[in-house]
């Protein structure tokens, strides 16, 4: 490594982290509901509160017991219990099966009778989770199995959540965002473990630049999405959260396979692969199967149980390499051998996902669950598919490994969650070939006219390494001795240690150009190759949080949480900045106007830039100590009967920034000569502060809900131009560009702080009929009202905000938000002739809002003005039928993507252009101002599936 010190810090606890996990360990302990659900409610005898009841909770798959006793006042908690079916006992007295979800709390009050072996549920046992202040949804099981999508990525329904965006594009690369908040500050914990991407862009571990899926859809039981006011027990979030559960064996013996495939060859061609088509270019062919199956069962009845999943995922596209304008090449020099290798190639992606989990009840009070996840992913990328040899491919590689062991202990008042847990998730994008990359050209004049890319050979550039590997130590309490009371509280150890290298620009990238007389190259220019420096060290984080649900009568819930965290290495503090770059700011400023005796570092200081804030001896750099972070949220039951339920929450939520900016920083200033990248010491952690308040109402079979949400999120991570003329200006540069450079025999400085800010309000409205045994059909509609806003310059959620400093915080219109978005999701069992079984989503938005460049007053009075893009239609529909038979049940399906081929366009023609002959109505002479250069959704697809289960 160069200029970069490797940074190991010792294994401790703040004073201030100590001091809280101290306090709060101390305290009455509480248990988390990122993997389980709290069943509650009231026992009478009669009409008197019957206490001192032994009650418990039988899982009808795996007979598993959830055990507690009646209050003083009849109440009883249940927490911790996993989702599925349960038969509540009282005594002797056996309820009608109840199901609970994941996150949810499901009040089922029960009457016992005299003489009768059946306790009576009164009250609306359906009306789950409608008490406190999160705003969200729950996907279930049904929805996941059997709503159309062209991938198998579970994460496809998120956008049911108010404000919630999943969008894929035209490459398969999966964005998951909330609001205008930044697509990192997202978080997906599977079985109450953290998914999140410490290295890289995406929030979650495998969402950064991959076709693939980061987990087995089939292994997915339901999960929870929470847009915002989630509780304390949330950490390294401050966007949306979700929670998710995973299958278990159970009982009996069960397990499916399925198949899925689809192509080109059953995709309709959009607008831009029809004009290419018209030219003589056709669509690359392709074809996408995937592939799996599941298998889980008893290994011991009520005692334990295993369960495996496996999915796969292949997409091959044949291609044709294909040399341009032969005609103008002589058979002679090198252009035989470059013509030798054109032909016929094919890219491949190809994706393993397996998942194991055991889990055993080993005594009455006391249960451990073990799994074990693997991710295998390889993609072969072509620069060009028409142009690149097969050796000029890029083979992006996403691979992650995670163990996970779990112990729970409960008594009648106590819960006790104990985890230790091991992850490892590498990303490598990297040429199987060291050669250099060469694209040649030809000119028919063997000028710089009419240049005409020919063929490329050779390695690609990118080779790069980034992995975080780690060890996880968490435990979460519960109490519920207290009446009215549910207090939970929990601490999290994580050890995480960063291996970051490679580079983009790995081998020489070289422009050569083939005489059209000799066909001989001579060389053009030449792009060097970039040293492979890298960073390694390691980051310890610490998070402490104490919760109470307290039901403060018997209309009144208040929650009310505190969370702190701290990490004590994020952005790699034992770096220090190269003396090269150090005494640059020192000397004497050379640039023309610069005063004699002015530093530049002067010349900085005079455009605001303290540049002594971004210099790291290794030492300066401090961690974030104050990521106190309170939740209080409430919900009020008008009549008692949670027909009519008011909710209101406000809370702040901290998250971190990615490890690679270290690496960015580092790789820069280790070329001599080269650009000067520097992290401002006084590191900050990204949050949110949200509040939102909302009615949830009973309309029949049917759930209502209607809300307002407001979020303001600071301390977002961006890079900036950092340099400034002599007088402290910006140069000659136009208003939207930075002052690029720095001093002679240097490139341009660059800066990293903690500056962007976003803020989002919404107002959505929510229906939803959930799916049951005897009412065989759900549909859930939500519609978003949403007005976002960024201080980023970019206008997105970028790491990048060129011009910060030059104006003061103005707000810009999010290129990430919509102003009206509605999402209606439906599936059904029983309502069509033979059988068949619909589902349906359908989406409508209002379109994305874009960044223009408008320079038609002068090349140096630039300004930004906004775009509006075409409104967004899909509609999505599957049809399924299901035959049963003695050993099983095989279903067919067929989905249609987007069924009335609607053209959504992702991108626009941004450049109002300069002065001259006005040719737009912002006065420019670009005439294709606003002209559609991107899909921003699939063209009407057709998948088929077919599916074995027993």
């Amino acid at each position: 490594m160069n200029n970069t010190q490797r940074h190991t810090p010792s294994l401790r606890l703040s004073a201030m982290a100590a001091a809280l996990a101290a306090a709060l360990l101390t305290a009455i302990p509480a248990h988390a509901q990122l993997s389980s659900a709290t069943i509650q409610g009231q026992v009478t005898n009669g009409t008197a509160p019957s206490a001192g009841n032994p009650v418990t909770a039988t899982n009808q798959s795996n007979g598993y017991v959830y055990n507690t006793v009646t209050r003083a006042d009849g109440s009883y908690v249940l927490t911790g219990v996993a989702p599925g079916t349960y038969e509540i006992k009282v005594g002797d007295q056996k309820s009608e099966p109840v199901t609970v979800s994941v996150g949810q709390t499901s009040q089922v009050n029960l009457a016992l009778q005299s003489g009768v072996q059946q306790v009576v549920i009164t009250g609306s046992a359906s009306r789950r989770d409608v008490a406190g202040s999160e705003v969200g949804t729950s996907v279930s099981r049904e929805q996941i199995e059997k709503l159309p999508q062209v991938t198998r990525n579970f994460l496809s329904f998120a956008d049911l959540a108010p404000g919630v965006r999943f969008s894929v594009d035209n490459s398969g690369n999966v964005k998951l965002q909330s609001g205008s908040q930044n697509q990192d500050n997202v978080n997906v914990f599977i079985d109450g473990v953290s998914q999140k991407n410490n290295i890289l862009r995406g929030g979650v571990s495998g969402l950064d630049t991959s076709r693939g899926n980061p987990f087995p859809q089939s292994a997915i039981a339901e999960y929870k999405v929470i847009a915002q006011n989630y509780k304390a027990e949330f950490d390294q979030v401050s966007s949306a959260a979700i929670t998710a559960i995973t299958k278990s064996g159970g009982n009996e013996l069960h397990g499916d396979a399925f198949w899925d495939h689809t192509g080109t060859n059953l995709t309709a061609k959009d607008p831009f692969q029809k004009e290419s088509e018209q030219r003589g270019i056709g669509r690359p062919k392709s074809s996408q199967d995937q592939y799996g199956m599941t298998l889980g069962g008893p290994i011991k009845k009520d005692v334990a149980h295993f369960f495996f999943a496996y999915e796969g995922k292949k997409i091959d596209s044949p291609r044709q390499v294909i040399a341009q304008r032969t005609d103008l090449l002589p058979n002679a020099g090198i252009v035989p051998s470059l013509l030798s290798q054109q032909g016929s190639a094919v890219s491949k992606f190809k994706e393993d996902l397996f998942l194991v989990k055991l889990d055993a009840q080993i005594a009455k009070n006391q249960r451990v669950e073990a799994t074990a996840r693997i991710r295998r992913e390889t993609d072969m990328i072509p620069e060009d598919v028409k142009l690149s040899v097969p050796e000029n491919s890029l083979n992006r590689s996403n691979d992650e490994d995670r163990l996970d062991f779990k112990h729970e202990w409960s008594n009648d008042n106590f819960l006790n969650e104990a985890r230790i847990g091991y992850e490892k998730y590498s990303w490598n994008p990297h040429s199987n070939a060291n050669a250099p990359y060469i694209k040649y050209q030809v000119s028919p004049s063997n000028t710089d006219n009419n240049v005409v890319d020919v063929i490329i050979v050779g390695g690609s550039p990118n080779n790069q390494f980034r992995e975080q590997s780690g060890l996880l130590f968490q435990d979460d309490l519960t109490y519920t001795g207290t009446s009215g009371h549910t207090l939970k509280a929990g601490i999290k150890v994580k050890h995480i240690t960063y291996d970051l290298s490679g580079t983009a620009r790995a081998v020489d990238k070289r422009i050569e150009r083939i005489d059209t007389v000799t066909g001989l190259p001579s060389l053009i220019r030449v792009e060097e190759a970039i040293p492979a420096s890298g960073v390694n060290f390691s980051n310890n984080q610490y998070g402490v949080y104490l919760q109470d649900d307290w039901q403060a009568s018997e209309k009144l819930l208040l929650n009310l949480g505190m969370r702190y965290d701290y990490e004590d290495n994020m952005l790699n503090d034992g770096y220090a900045t190269p003396a090269d770059r150090v005494a640059l700011f020192g000397r004497q400023d050379p640039r023309a106007g610069a005063p004699a005796g002015q530093t530049y570092a002067q010349s900085l200081a005079k455009g605001g830039i303290n540049i002594a804030d971004y210099i790291s001896n290794g030492n300066s750099r401090k961690a974030f100590k104050k990521a106190f972070a309170p939740r209080l949220g409430l919900s009020y039951d008008i009549n008692g009967d949670r027909a009519s339920v008011l909710f209101a929450g406000w809370g702040r939520a901290y998250d971190r920034t990615i490890a690679n900016h270290a690496l960015d920083e580092a790789q820069k200033n280790a070329q001599a000569n080269g650009e000067i990248w520097m992290i401002k010491n006084d590191h900050k952690m990204a949050y949110t502060d949200q509040w939102s308040f909302g009615l949830r109402q009973a309309l029949g079979i049917w759930n209502g809900e209607a809300g307002y949400t407001n979020s303001r999120s600071r301390n977002q991570f961006n890079w900036f131009g950092g340099n400034r003329d002599p007088q402290g200006g910006w140069g000659d540069a136009a208003p939207i560009d930075p002052y690029w450079g720095s001093v002679s025999g240097y490139g341009t400085l660059i800066l990293g702080d903690f500056i962007s800010q976003a803020k989002t309000e919404s107002a959505y409205l929510k229906m939803d009929k959930p799916y049951s045994k005897s009412s065989t059909w759900s549909l859930g509609a939500t519609y978003t009202y949403s007005r976002g806003e960024t201080t980023n310059k970019e206008w997105t959620s970028d790491i990048f905000n060129w011009t910060h400093g030059r104006y003061a915080n103005a707000w810009n219109p999010s290129t990430d938000v919509e102003r009206h978005r509605l999402v209606v999701a439906g599936v059904s069992d029983g309502w069509l002739p033979w059988g068949l079984m619909l589902s349906g989503k359908v989406t409508v938005g209002s379109g994305l809002p874009y960044r223009m460049t408008n320079c038609s007053n002068g090349f140096t009075q630039c300004v930004s003005a906004k775009g509006d893009g075409d409104a967004f239609h899909q509609v999505d529909v599957g049809l399924s039928k299901e035959v049963g038979f003695r050993f099983g049940r095989v279903a067919l399906r067929a989905d249609v993507l987007n069924l009335f081929n609607s053209i959504n366009y992702g991108g626009y023609d941004g450049w109002v252009g300069g002065p001259g002959n006005p040719q737009n109505r912002l006065g420019g002479d670009n005439r294709n101002l606003g002209t559609p250069n991107s899909m921003g959704g699939q063209m009407r697809t057709l998948k088929f599936s077919a599916r074995y289960a027993f």
